[in-house]
């Protein structure tokens, strides 16, 4: 007898047999405890979260056997591992040993610097002699390889499964679709699910090594891609970008509330293209006066900093230098991620 379908919310199976959520566990859809799960499906679920990887027809037939007898399949995740923000975790379901921290970078909307603040942050840490690497998220729109002047594809690891990332004139290691493209101004015509798996290999078949800090530098939006970083890998902090502008302020907004339904933690604010530094030395608002104090209100995070329109930086990252970049405005950036960063480490000595 079936009593469960495809075509049903998580939430709603996990709600009437509470003992379905170690069975998703085991499938790798570790969300049937935050707030999507409500109007998620089953079927959006395995699609978008599982990475191409769930067998439908095994993952029924262990939810309708629960349901219809009640008995559970042999080696399943103990409870404890399965449940939500309540105090138990569910998020991290790939996974990477010799990263500490995943950081992800994300706005709600385009077009504000997120692929800047990414690329300025994993600089940054790197000076510092932390060991760091960029997973570029944006899958359709990719920027960081052309920003650091990679252009190397990633070589395929003794394996012969995983990908060795290609590195910066830096030696920061990158993961990009664009290194993967024939050419990079080719389009990546993919659906919602398909992206979300490559962001999901991008993390878990990539030999990063040991990592401090790897940043994610995420599309705008708050829809598939943003829901596999927050669910299927385990973010340690979340930055979030915005623009002075009233309007972005309100769409960023939207971003903010999707990290706290997933019960992430919101670690700074950045707003850039705040002014443009005048030979005066005045600062003139082009875009109007800061909106950045709402979103720490909403946030309950720090604005780590107020980044100008600096010719410079757009000169170097068409060039490939972002990784030459210095402002007194991205040391503040830098120094106030530290502090309030999800674990601080020891100052490490540059050489």
């Amino acid at each position: 007898m079936t009593l469960i379908t495809p075509e049903m919310t998580i939430a709603s199976v996990v709600d009437r047999w509470p003992d379905a959520a170690r069975i998703f566990a085991r499938y790798g859809l570790s969300c049937a405890s935050c707030a999507i799960s409500k109007s998620e499906t089953i079927l959006a679920g395995a699609t978008g979260h599982g990475g191409g990887r769930v067998n439908m027809d095994e993952l029924m037939r262990d939810l309708n056997t629960l349901a219809d007898t009640g008995k559970l399949p042999d080696n399943l995740p103990a409870a404890n591992a399965t449940a939500g923000p309540g105090g138990m975790k569910m998020r991290g379901m790939a996974e990477q040993k010799g990263i500490k921290h995943v950081i992800a970078v994300m706005s709600g909307k385009g077009g504000v610097g997120k692929s800047l603040v990414a690329g300025l942050l994993a600089v940054g840490l790197k000076r510092r002699g932390f060991t760091v690497g960029i997973l570029d998220g944006d899958i359709t729109g990719p920027s960081i390889p052309r920003m650091f002047g990679v252009r190397e594809k990633p070589a395929v690891a003794a394996d012969g499964k995983s990908l060795v990332p290609s590195k910066s004139r830096g030696g920061i290691p990158i993961m990009s679709m664009n290194l993967l493209l024939p050419d990079e101004g080719e389009a990546v015509i993919w659906r919602g699910p398909m992206v979300s798996g490559a962001i999901r290999q991008f993390f878990s078949d990539v030999q990063w090594g040991e990592l401090d800090y790897l940043i994610v530098d995420l599309p705008p939006g708050t829809s598939d891609a943003p829901l596999t970083v927050m669910q299927a890998l385990p973010v340690s902090g979340v930055v979030l970008v915005t623009t002075p502008q009233a309007l972005a302020t309100l769409i960023v907004g939207k971003a903010v509330r999707l990290v706290k339904q997933l019960g992430g933690d919101i670690v700074g604010v950045v707003e850039n293209m705040s002014y443009v530094a005048m030979p005066d030395g005045s600062k003139n608002e082009v875009f109007g006066p800061s909106q950045g104090l709402k979103l720490v209100i909403a946030s309950n995070a720090p604005l780590m900093a107020k980044l100008p329109i600096d010719p410079e930086i757009a000169r170097l990252a068409d060039a490939g230098l972002i990784e030459s970049y210095e402002s007194p405005e991205s040391e503040e950036l830098l120094a106030n991620f530290i502090e309030v960063a999800p674990e601080k480490h020891p100052q490490v000595a540059v050489a």
